[in-house]
């Protein structure tokens, strides 16, 4: 077990004002993540470890499930190409690491003091994939990139590599359209993954305005 606060709505709101906490907290998640992604080797895992990441969901099921939550037929043919892009994207060997696949603040554990992040848990996603991946979700679904930001300042130099600004959106965006095609059968104000379908639909639109 990690000690520490898990609140993840909680941090989330206090860092879309809080410039300096999104900062301290981008900065120990990349401290983290270039430990990580540097310490495992492909040999490490290469017989039981996924060669990709668990989410989203396959590019045909999210096309299927799309119209079952958006009635805008324009809407869903940007999102289902930007779903295509996402496919499309050809990852060079040197950016396969072991990546947690689900980076966010929902797995991180917080000294209830300091804020002072303690570490990340929940490893069930877990796959030797593109680094990228462990990114994806400092961008929230906020025009700022605080976070991501002091995570890239720490997270570069440490292991030697820059990372692609734009495939880290591209990633954002397709995970958000996974989100709202997974809505599904959900009503509009249910919440889905903590989400309702107004909030899913703005975490859309503000993905699709850094990746068009």
């Amino acid at each position: 077990m990690v000690p520490g606060q898990c609140d993840p709505w909680g941090v989330y709101q206090r860092c879309m004002t809080d410039t300096k906490l999104a900062q301290r907290i981008g900065r120990s998640i990349g401290a983290i993540l270039a430990e990580q992604h540097t310490k495992i080797r492909e040999a490490d895992v290469a017989d039981w470890l996924p060669r990709g990441v668990a989410w989203p969901e396959a590019g045909d099921w999210i096309r299927e499930h799309l119209p079952r939550v958006v009635d805008d037929q324009d809407l869903v043919r940007t999102l289902e190409d930007v779903i295509g892009r996402y496919e499309a994207v050809r990852v060079d060997a040197g950016d396969h690491v072991l990546v947690h696949g689900d980076v966010g603040l929902h797995n991180l554990p917080l000294d209830p003091t300091t804020d002072a992040v303690n570490g990340i848990f929940d490893y069930d996603g877990a796959a030797w994939a593109d680094r990228h991946h462990d990114f994806r979700y400092l961008l929230f679904d906020v025009v700022r990139e605080d976070m991501l930001d002091a995570a890239e300042e720490v997270y570069e130099p440490a292991i030697g590599r820059s990372l692609d600004r734009d495939r880290i959106r591209l990633y954002n965006a397709a995970c958000a359209i996974g989100y709202l095609a997974f809505r599904s059968g959900v009503p509009p104000h249910q919440k889905s993954c903590g989400r309702t379908l107004a909030e899913d639909l703005r975490w859309v639109r503000t993905a699709l305005s850094k990746v068009m």
